[in-house]
């Protein structure tokens, strides 16, 4: 009997202590939960919309720079992007490279879309645990924050003699959005933290945009664009060091 009983008091005691730690875990998913949902109404619902308008620019057919109160939308990201609770939802290190060059992303095509991609890398990992893994936005999202470093990339290569074909880039993104897919978003990280290694990339990275560009380029503005990326290109990496870029 005695024997028993120390069964049932070590079973009991166990049970409660599982009790107890799933009682906790709860409480844990419980205020994560809420903390993600108090960052989805304080830093995503007020400004996604506009950075999403960048998706829509191909069929709106307007000026991308033109589209977004660049100091508003800067100013009001950068102010909550130093918030104590956003830092261990931040997995990437995005709120600090955010928070590197916000007068210069007001200011400067280049590092508004340099901003907006750290700022959607952020954002992609609260969607992905609140919305619905179903959800268009979701998707949407990821090719978009790819798009902002191809861009971005695309512009520091090609700022000095071409800027203006990046323009055409950014108005029709789905032409190379199939070439986007296929690199994995730790890639576009890894070059948008590091200066140095995009110096290495970028030429390769740009020549891969444009050849999937190249394939469905049709009106004369495109056309354009595709010949001064070739003109650059074949001056800026000439036979000897050709070789030198690489991806």
């Amino acid at each position: 009997m005695d024997a028993e009983w120390v069964v049932g008091i070590a079973a009991g005691a166990i049970a409660a202590i599982s009790g107890m730690k799933i009682a906790n875990d709860k409480v844990k998913f419980n205020k994560r939960e809420s903390q993600e949902q108090e960052i989805m109404n304080e830093f995503i619902v007020p400004f996604l919309p506009d950075v999403m308008g960048f998706y829509q620019l191909e069929v709106l057919g307007k000026d991308p720079f033109s589209t977004v109160d660049k100091e508003k939308l800067v100013d009001g990201i950068y102010r909550l992007s130093d918030k104590e609770a956003y830092r261990r939802f931040d997995r990437h290190g995005a709120l600090f490279h955010m928070r590197a060059f916000p007068e210069l992303a007001k200011s400067e095509r280049q590092e508004l879309l340099h901003f907006l991609f750290w700022y959607l890398d952020f954002v992609n990992n609260i969607l992905e645990d609140v919305l619905n893994q179903t959800d268009p936005r979701i998707r949407e999202a990821k090719l978009l924050e790819k798009q902002f470093a191809a861009w971005f990339i695309c512009h520091e290569e090609l700022q000095g003699d071409a800027p203006d074909s990046v323009l055409e880039l950014i108005r029709h993104s789905s032409y190379f959005a199939d070439a986007l897919k296929e690199i994995e978003a730790g890639v576009f990280r890894e070059l948008m933290a590091d200066e140095e290694l995009r110096s290495e990339r970028r030429g390769n990275f740009a020549r891969i945009i444009f050849q999937a560009f190249e394939m469905e380029a049709c009106s004369e503005a495109e056309l354009e664009a595709i010949q001064q990326f070739h003109e650059h290109f074949n001056k800026r990496y000439t036979h000897r060091n050709k070789g030198l870029i690489r991806f």
